[in-house]
């Protein structure tokens, strides 16, 4: 059990003060700079860049070009600075920019099964994260052939 009283341990807690000694912040704040990265950059910018990683305080970036690289190259300063407005910590200390082939990838935004967007918001589905997990469960196990 741990300290939610849940008997399935999270990443961050079997880590624990390893994952900081190696110089990697929490996933909860790496993944909103990552989640986020349109809003910290702006649209134009994302277009062309994306966060790579991000480790003891140094985001790197990866840019299509070195045109677009130059540009993040002059906004480092404003990207950390929104970054860690985003965040809400100073997580990033300074933006190092690579360059990289191929085109940014656009951000991710989360996609339902054909059947979940089909359907219509039920007011009987509970908002108990609990509940929400053990029909995810479900319907997991019934797309492995599993059963229950």
């Amino acid at each position: 059990m741990n300290e939610r009283g849940d008997s399935v341990p999270r990443i961050r807690d079997l880590l624990g003060d390893a994952g900081r000694a190696l110089g990697l912040p929490s996933a909860v704040e790496t993944g909103m700079v990552w989640s986020r990265w349109a809003e910290i950059v702006g649209p134009a910018v994302a277009a062309h860049a994306e966060p790579s990683s991000l480790r003891n305080g140094v985001l790197r970036v990866r840019a299509d070009s070195p045109t677009w690289a130059m540009e993040i190259g002059y906004l480092g300063d404003q990207i950390k600075v929104s970054a860690n407005h985003t965040v809400g910590l100073d997580l990033v200390r300074e933006v190092r920019v690579w360059t990289g082939p191929g085109r940014a990838r656009p951000p991710r935004q989360p996609s339902l099964p054909k059947e979940a967007a089909r359907r219509e918001p039920s007011e009987d589905v509970p908002a108990d994260p609990r509940a929400a997990f053990e029909r995810a469960r479900e319907a997991w196990s019934r797309r492995e052939g599993r059963g229950l």
